[in-house]
Parts: structure tokens; sequence; C-alpha cells
């Protein structure tokens, strides 16, 4: 749900999509049996199948062609993403043609090393959320509660400057801290899966009052 509803949202609102990963090809996307009617089409689709099994990689792209960035979910952005140059260089450069920054779940891992023209972090000053370290050591058996990790993406994010909010009581329908939305510097960040539909929902928002 991570990257398939707000992929079809932006498709459905007249954008184009590519997907990029590290080394281009057939994304570490995993599927779900549960997906439900709604999620399943999404994923049976003729585009977002081709899409996903053919991901560009970063020298493929054109960061000119691009008016924004969406970060699912996963941990792979602790391992494969945070640490690309090619890719934090890319956003960092679409972001500054005045592009719009998304993120859902464990996807703001991916921003903590993206620097700009002037040597600032991308996030310092950024009103922003993340998926709650807390919930992390307490409820993802997938990450060893946190102990596969490299990093406490909630702890390194502050120490980049980032202004983060985080739900004390991890309250799923708080939108307030849930869904962080700031207008102003052009980024939105969910705190969990369930909040990648919104964020695209506002990331498009965001683009058409851009591009007016």
């Amino acid at each position: 749900m991570e990257i398939a509803y707000p992929f079809q949202y932006f498709i459905d609102n007249g954008y184009d999509v590519d997907i990029v990963t590290p080394k281009g090809g057939q994304t570490a996307i995993y599927p779900k049996e549960y997906a439900g009617p709604g999620l399943g089409k999404i994923q049976r689709s003729e585009l977002f199948m081709s899409k996903t099994r053919n991901s560009l990689s970063p020298n493929e792209v054109k960061d000119s062609n691009y008016v924004a960035v969406y970060y699912p979910g996963g941990y792979g952005q602790f391992f494969d993403v945070v640490n690309n140059e090619l890719i934090s260089s890319l956003t960092a450069k679409i972001y500054e043609q005045g592009g719009i920054i998304g993120t859902a779940g464990h996807g703001a891992a991916s921003l903590i090393n993206i620097k700009l023209t002037s040597n600032k972090y991308l996030v310092e000053g950024k009103k922003i959320t993340c998926f709650p370290h807390l919930m992390e050591i307490q409820s993802m058996w997938q990450s060893n509660y946190g102990k596969l990790l490299p990093f406490d993406m909630q702890e390194v994010l502050v120490k980049k400057g980032a202004n983060l909010i985080i739900c004390a009581n991890m309250n799923k329908t708080n939108k307030e801290c849930t869904l962080v939305i700031d207008d102003k510097n052009r980024m939105v960040t969910g705190a969990f899966a369930y909040d990648a539909q919104s964020v695209a929902e506002e990331m498009v928002k965001l683009l058409k009052l851009t591009t007016k």
C-alpha cells in the first residue's frame, strides 16, 4: 500500500510516474495475499507491473523532468537508499527546482543524508514525521525490534535539524501527528504505511498550487 496507492493516485491526477531504485530493474516489492480488491487491482495492473519490474537506475533519470519525489517505506531505505549519493543528489536537485518531497513510514530514513547546494541538510528546519521508534522496538519483529537497523531514524533526523513531530501515544487515527504537512517547505510526511494515500493527496494539492 505504501507505493501502490500513491502510484495510482498520481497517475489518476494526470502525472507520469517513474520508479527509481539503486540498480534499476526489478523492485523489491513483496506482494500481499490479503491485498483486497482495491489494492490488488493496482498491483495487477499492466502499468504498475511494468514500472515495478523495470525501475530506473539513478543514471537514467534527468532531474529537470520531475516535479516531485515520493519515498515509500520499507527497510531497504536504511541500507540501499539512505547512502546512495546519486539518488540523494537527484532529490536535492528536484527539490531546489521547486519540487515536492513526500515520505511514508520508514521512507523518511531516505532523507537523512540529502544535502542542498547550501550544504545544509534537506530536513534542517523542516516539519516532518516518521515511523515512531517506540513502535519499532515494541512491535516490529521484522527488524528484530530495531536491533537489525543501522541507526535510530528518529534520533538521527533530529540531529540533522528536522522539526520532528511524533505521536506520543502512537495513535494512528490522530492525523495531527501522523500526517505532517509543511506547505511552506514543500514537504509532506506520514508516520505509517496507512498514511501513504493521504501523503499522495496532499502532495498533489501542493503540486497544483505550485503550478498555477
